[in-house]
């Protein structure tokens, strides 16, 4: 079982919900209340600034000039699959509201492990394809696993436990150690799995090495090599024929410090589209606005703002009204719930983070937009070739 290293009081109950299932860790700290947020004023990107990948597909292009002519006005809704590969929280929501999100993320968490026909095979991207086929926006993230100290497991968590790893991020300066390439393996590895999608005109809001600036993974131990590590990931997916990627940075700050420190992780304007928090326990929809959509906004004016994980959060109508007009947002899995799409669990409406009472209440809000109303065909973006 895999739990946050790091912890705090503000995410305890949630972390307890979200937590009590194998590899879902991800209950963000938050700030204490003594950490000083700086005061930002409210403003409207100008999405002028450099983007990323200048070497877009069609395809990709098209969908970030979609997400940018919706921002500010819509807002879309997103599912995170159940550990690695699969839909089985959207299909959650569907079975219990009649409606999909219009987006899922899928995790390469497990990419050591995977194998042509194996209980987890990357190179199999027909739930991929299908869920494009049917209109959906298709997201991916990696919780990248190394060894861990035991010399036996792997682990993605930063700490000297035997469970946990002390992997050193910054050999990335160093291409003559053995850890930059076990990097450059994994990254052209999952570079690999991500290359049918480019091949069949699918674009992917991949979101890499997200939480850097909490420290509490391997690749976050310093802000420096992060970056790096950032960049040598970019600059080989794109020599690697990935141009259908629309690039996710997500922000964090370590325990106690102010959220302004967590932008030293931040890789570049040139290497990010969209920025995001992940909120976990901010229940004051206010909050949510002043603290953390007007942070992003003023940090980052020219990229789009999302909620890129979340769990017992405000209500997304609150959130919207009090002025945090994000991108979109996307709960957490709760494993336990949605694992078996064929157990009595699955029929049930409670959530650890994002309960159907929570579904139905952003449904009923206007701007938020299910999968049916994000119109794939008038993007230009075709069915893939299977």
């Amino acid at each position: 079982m895999i739990r946050k290293s790091i912890l705090c009081l503000s995410a305890f109950v949630c972390l307890t919900a979200c937590t009590s299932q194998p590899f879902d860790e991800e209950q963000t700290v938050q700030a204490s209340s003594n950490t000083h947020i700086p005061s930002v004023k409210s403003q409207t990107p100008s999405l002028a600034a450099t983007d990323a990948q200048p070497q877009r597909s069609p395809e990709a292009q098209l969908l970030l000039d979609y997400l940018r002519s919706i921002y500010g006005h819509k807002i879309l809704s997103g599912a995170m699959a159940n550990v690695n590969w699969n839909i089985n929280e959207a299909q959650w929501v569907y079975k219990h509201t009649g409606r999909w999100p219009a987006i899922n993320c899928f995790d390469f968490i497990h990419h050591v492990w995977s194998s042509p026909g194996g209980w987890i095979d990357y190179s199999n991207t027909s739930v991929v394809e299908e869920w494009h086929r049917q209109g959906g926006i298709v997201a991916a993230m990696w919780h990248w696993n190394v060894p861990a100290n035991d010399g036996k497991n792997y682990a993605f968590y930063a700490g000297s436990k035997s469970d946990q790893t002390n992997f050193d991020v910054r050999k990335i300066f160093e291409p003559q150690s053995s850890e930059y390439a076990l990097m450059i393996k994994d990254i052209d590895q999952v570079a690999a799995y991500l290359k049918p999608l480019a091949d069949k005109g699918i674009p992917v809001l991949w979101r890499p090495l997200h939480e850097a600036g909490g420290q509490w993974f391997w690749w976050g131990r310093d802000a420096k090599a992060c970056c790096e590590l950032w960049r040598v990931m970019y600059e080989r997916f794109q020599a690697a024929g990935l141009n259908n990627l629309i690039w996710v940075w997500t922000h964090a700050a370590a325990w106690a410090q102010p959220f302004s420190v967590g932008m030293n992780w931040y890789p570049g304007d040139q290497y990010v589209d969209i920025v995001g928090f992940d909120l976990y326990n901010v229940t004051n929809a206010t909050s949510c606005n002043t603290d953390y959509f007007q942070f992003l906004v003023g940090q980052c004016p020219d990229k789009l703002a999302a909620i890129t994980e979340c769990g017992n959060v405000a209500p997304i109508a609150d959130q919207w009204n009090a002025g945090a007009k994000w991108l979109f947002f996307m709960p957490w899995y709760d494993y336990g719930r949605t694992n078996n799409t064929s157990s009595a669990a699955f029929n049930q409406t409670g959530h650890s983070c994002a309960d159907i009472n929570w579904w139905k209440k952003a449904w009923n809000t206007p701007e938020v937009l299910s999968r049916d109303q994000v119109d794939m065909t008038t993007l230009g973006i075709s069915s893939p070739t299977i």
